[in-house]
């Protein structure tokens, strides 16, 4: 497998977002845990989707791998980035009901923001991936959420709050590395405002 053509034939529209992230993680799962025997099946054929259970892949946490076999089974919806998008951008593809994952191709590996390596990068994108879909009404309650936020950056009302560095680091976490329940967004954002103006934003839920 030559993961480089592959990314190619991805960036050409010549092969499937699901077919792509496959191939990345077995790719670099295999390249970081030497499997020979998956090693074998992946220099004779396209990956398929069997190769999820007829293997088992070291550190991978179970949600991860679930969300990676729901994607491929085209039962959950995500969008591949071949960059780290910025809050806004991840803001608004959850907003829309798809969660973006970052693939990012890697000779040697080095870390990426705070995870070790582009396989950890990916995997942590689909850990969220799984809180964001796992149940419908939470997914449900995400998305009028993320759609509310979203819909609130078009307006001028963040942007006193924004020019505390302190205040913009809290709410690009909110918007882009959150993927919680109703309650928690509430009781998150309304720590960092200023309490006679909790109720401003009341909207948001």
């Amino acid at each position: 497998m030559d993961i480089n053509e592959i990314y190619m034939k991805w960036k050409n529209e010549e092969l499937e977002d699901e077919v792509y992230a496959l191939s990345f993680f077995l790719y670099f799962h295999c390249k970081k845990y030497p499997n020979t025997k998956l090693q074998k099946i992946l220099d004779q054929r396209v990956p398929c989707i069997d190769d999820l259970t007829n293997f088992r892949f070291k550190k991978v946490k179970e949600k991860a791998l679930l969300a990676l076999t729901k994607w491929v089974s085209g039962e959950w919806k995500f969008q591949i980035l071949d960059y780290i998008p910025t809050p806004y951008e991840v803001l608004e593809y959850q907003a829309q009901g798809v969660r973006p994952v970052t693939i990012k191709i890697q000779n040697e590996f080095k870390q990426i923001l705070n995870r070790e390596d582009c396989l950890e990068f990916f995997l942590h994108d689909l850990e969220h991936g799984h809180m964001f879909f796992f149940d419908d009404e939470l997914k449900k309650m995400q998305i009028d959420f993320f759609a509310n936020v979203h819909k609130s950056c078009q307006s001028s009302i963040w942007d006193d709050y924004l020019k505390d560095e302190e205040f913009k680091e809290k709410f690009y976490y909110l918007i882009s590395d959150m993927n919680t329940h109703r309650e928690h967004y509430r009781q998150f954002l309304g720590a960092m405002l200023p309490h006679q103006n909790v109720e401003k934003f009341s909207f948001l839920f």
